[in-house]
């Protein structure tokens, strides 16, 4: 009973129920809401991240600011400051060495700390400096006129001014008694190994570091453009109008919520694997006459033993009483693949018929030997008169009419085909002297495929008598052949007036009806359609073809064959020696 039922009704409704509508959207729903507050939770922790990094970077800022104002408010240095004579050193250097100390100051923090007095004396304690190099600077400074304005400069990363050797420092600047200022510089590498070595910057983080122009501080090497999209946290640096910006691209950001979404995924597929498992459980019976009638449609037109099964399959119902669509289906089937087999044959035979009474009739347009006789008369009269050209193009013409007319094999080696084309393409240049212009290539051995006769010689002929109707002097054709392990090919390309579109749809359309039918309306124009179905017949899907208008003008024909193992008729078809 249930058989006779209509089954699409019932599968319809089952599949859709539990597998488009239960499963995926519960998971989708939940997925979404998980990603959205995983999100939310990593963002945050982002922002966190950039306030303690900003932190640390304020705190290393205002350590170095707190060591120049101690030494500004110093007796023994203000005194120094203020002397005239500059000779005795040595009570500063001790006191920034205590200083240093008393402090706290991380060593690796800490690069020098200069006295600079705009009269040119120079005092510093820390790395190694180059005198020369001072004297040259100190002239040159503008931090005298910048601290008129404020009372503290922040300086971003620069080469040390005082040492040749142009290590990369942060200097914190401050105005001191008349003509005098200090400078506490902080190595830039013990910035960088904060910002970019640090136990924050992992999972594809990065750390950009504004000064107060806007300009990248850090790092110092230009940053390529983001790829990717990203997630940025923003804070800003007290007492230096620095702006820090943490990155981090989002599929990294988000990783660990996507691999759970995997494992959700996986379970989503389970749950689905397992109620299509238990559906196709309960509907095998019900669907087996269905799928044994796909797989003979499949298999057109069908083997023996296949149909033999279908046929034992519906014998036990009749047709005339049961109201299953497959049984009717079934049967409405058989009909119409006996008819449609014998259609078939008789069209193909038909055509074939045709096509070989057209072969036959080109052959046989004209008495050879009397052609032969008589142009070899006419090349032996040239020859007499000193005129080798005409013993050339009637030798030519000879080999080219021995080749259509004496030659009974249908299929011929690529070289012989190539050799007959070139032959014509030189009688058609001398005729065209100076107006026509050939290109031709060759790549590989013409001699290991065969191709249909007379399949290209008649392609470069079409490009002469219609190609270049419209189309004054100069003309030029390409002829490209290659034959490579992977197959072969063809290519023709001219400059004049290409296809006409009506002609390249009805031809696409032809070719389209071939493919599915097997069957060709000899209607309307039929050169290039014929030589087609000839190729067809030869490589069957092997076959590559293609014909159309080039960008700059003019019309291109493309024709090859892919060589596959796999095809063995294929081989047998393509290989010549």
């Amino acid at each position: 009973m249930l058989q006779k039922w209509s089954l699409r009704t019932r599968l319809f409704a089952i599949y859709s129920l539990i597998v488009f509508l239960i499963i995926p959207l519960s998971y989708a729903i939940f997925y979404h809401y998980y990603k959205s507050m995983a999100y939310q939770t990593l963002n945050g922790s982002l922002r966190r991240e950039a306030t303690i990094l900003a932190e640390q970077l304020s705190t290393i800022i205002d350590s170095a600011d707190l060591l120049a104002i101690n030494a500004l408010y110093n007796p023994s240095i203000e005194n120094w400051m203020k002397e005239t004579s500059d000779l005795n050193n040595k009570p500063v250097l001790n006191v920034f060495n205590k200083m240093i100390l008393g402090l706290n100051i991380d060593p690796d923090g800490f690069n020098r700390i200069s006295i600079i007095k705009e009269s040119g004396t120079f005092l510093t304690f820390g790395a190694n400096y180059n005198r020369d190099q001072v004297k040259k600077k100190i002239t040159s400074l503008t931090w005298f006129d910048d601290l008129t304005r404020t009372d503290r400069l922040v300086l971003a990363p620069h080469r040390d001014d005082w040492d040749s050797k142009g290590k990369m420092v942060v200097s914190v600047v401050r105005k001191g008694a008349l003509g005098t200022l200090i400078e506490i510089q902080i190595p830039y590498s013990y910035l960088d190994a904060i910002l970019s070595k640090g136990k924050y910057i992992t999972n594809g983080k990065q750390v950009i570091l504004y000064g107060g122009d806007r300009q990248v501080i850090h790092p110092l090497t230009p940053l390529p453009a983001p790829s990717v999209q990203e997630v940025t946290a923003e804070q800003n640096l007290r007492n230096s109008g620095w702006r820090l910006v943490v990155t981090q691209p989002i599929d990294l950001l988000l990783k660990s919520a996507r691999e759970t979404g995997y494992w959700m995924a996986a379970i989503a597929a389970g749950l689905s694997l397992i109620s299509l498992a238990m559906f196709y459980f309960f509907t095998t019976k019900t669907t087996r006459p269905l799928v044994q009638l796909s797989q003979a449609m499949a298999r057109l037109p069908g083997d023996a033993r296949a149909n033999a099964e279908l046929e034992k399959l519906f014998a036990r119902w009749d047709d005339r009483e049961t109201h299953n669509e497959i049984v009717h289906l079934h049967r409405a089937f058989k009909d119409m693949l006996q008819r449609l087999e014998e259609s078939k044959q008789q069209a193909v035979d038909a055509h074939s018929r045709e096509l070989q009474a057209q072969f036959l009739a080109l052959q046989a347009q004209m008495n050879p030997h009397f052609l032969y006789n008589t142009l070899t008369l006419i090349g032996m009269l040239g020859m007499e008169d000193g005129n080798e050209e005409i013993m050339k193009i009637t030798s030519e013409l000879v080999q080219m009419l021995r080749y259509i007319s004496y030659e009974s094999r249908e299929l011929v080696s690529l070289k012989e085909e190539i050799d007959h084309t070139l032959r014509y393409l030189d009688i058609m240049e001398t005729r065209y002297r100076g107006h026509l212009f050939v290109d031709v290539r060759i790549e590989g051995d013409l001699g290991k495929v065969c191709v249909p006769k007379l399949t290209v010689q008649p392609f470069l002929e079409n490009c002469v008598k219609h190609g270049f109707e419209g189309k004054k002097y100069p003309w030029r054709i390409e002829l490209h052949i290659s034959v490579t392990d992977a197959g072969w090919s063809v290519h023709i390309r001219d400059d004049g007036d290409g296809f006409d579109s009506e002609y390249l749809r009805t031809f696409t359309d032809k070719q389209n009806d071939f493919k599915r039918t097997g069957l060709f309306s000899d209607q309307g124009s039929v050169g290039i359609m014929n030589t087609y179905i000839r190729l067809h017949h030869t490589f069957g899907s092997a076959l590559q073809f293609d014909i159309g208008n080039n960008e700059a003008g003019g019309a291109f024909i493309y024709l090859g064959c892919r060589l596959t193992e796999e095809e063995d008729w294929i081989d047998q078809n393509i290989a010549c020696g």
